[in-house]
């Protein structure tokens, strides 16, 4: 057994009456990749930014691939674990409780967020997905009465297909949980229109 790996991140103390996000980076980026965005998304909010623990030929990634959307199931569920354990963590230790978190991921980093919630049981209940796919990997069928989610896809995008995202939107509207979703003529990259649509379903939740 090896020890486990704690991942690199960025802690943001901000008004206390703001949003809480944590950020969760696609592959290439670090724990500085979304900071603008979440400042768009939600000015002086508290911030809680990871830096994936998987390098892939210099790019960091939350688990390893063996190819474009060839997932390493095992990377997936060790480091889901120790996402999650971090997230647990630094929320006891911030007196943070995690059912005020929002979690705000793009590509890969909202595919790992998307499986913490689907995969295991965690007081993880907000997400803000873009970009995200099915891993088809859930074998837990907890019912997610309490979970809001908003998910964005992109017509052009040449990773993420429309049968991919729509098994993951699926999986989470089979299990009961409040589902958003928001469609682009975009690609896999973040566009003004979608950002303002998840900045305004931002606004809704409490």
């Amino acid at each position: 057994m090896t020890g486990v790996k704690h991942l690199k991140y960025l802690y943001r103390q901000g008004k206390t009456t703001q949003k809480k996000l944590i950020l969760l980076h696609g592959t290439g980026g670090d724990e500085h990749s979304l900071l603008e965005i979440a400042e768009f998304l939600a000015p002086e909010s508290t911030l809680l930014s990871f830096r994936g623990n998987i390098n892939e030929q210099g790019m960091n990634r939350f688990f390893k691939r063996n190819g474009l959307n060839q997932f390493d199931y095992d990377s997936l569920a060790e480091e889901s674990s120790n996402l999650l354990n971090e997230i647990k963590t630094i929320s006891h230790s911030h007196e943070i409780p995690l059912t005020d978190w929002i979690v705000v991921g793009f590509s890969n980093g909202a595919n790992i967020a998307a499986h913490i919630m689907l995969a295991q049981q965690t007081e993880l209940n907000k997400g803000l997905f873009f970009h995200p796919m099915s891993l088809d990997k859930y074998p837990e069928k907890t019912e997610l009465p309490d979970t809001s989610v908003w998910l964005s896809y992109g017509n052009g995008d040449p990773i993420v297909s429309n049968t991919s995202f729509s098994q993951l939107v699926n999986e989470f509207d089979s299990r009961g949980a409040k589902v958003t979703t928001q469609t682009t003529d975009q690609g896999h990259q973040l566009t003004m229109d979608e950002l303002t649509h998840a900045k305004q379903w931002l606004d809704t939740l409490d």
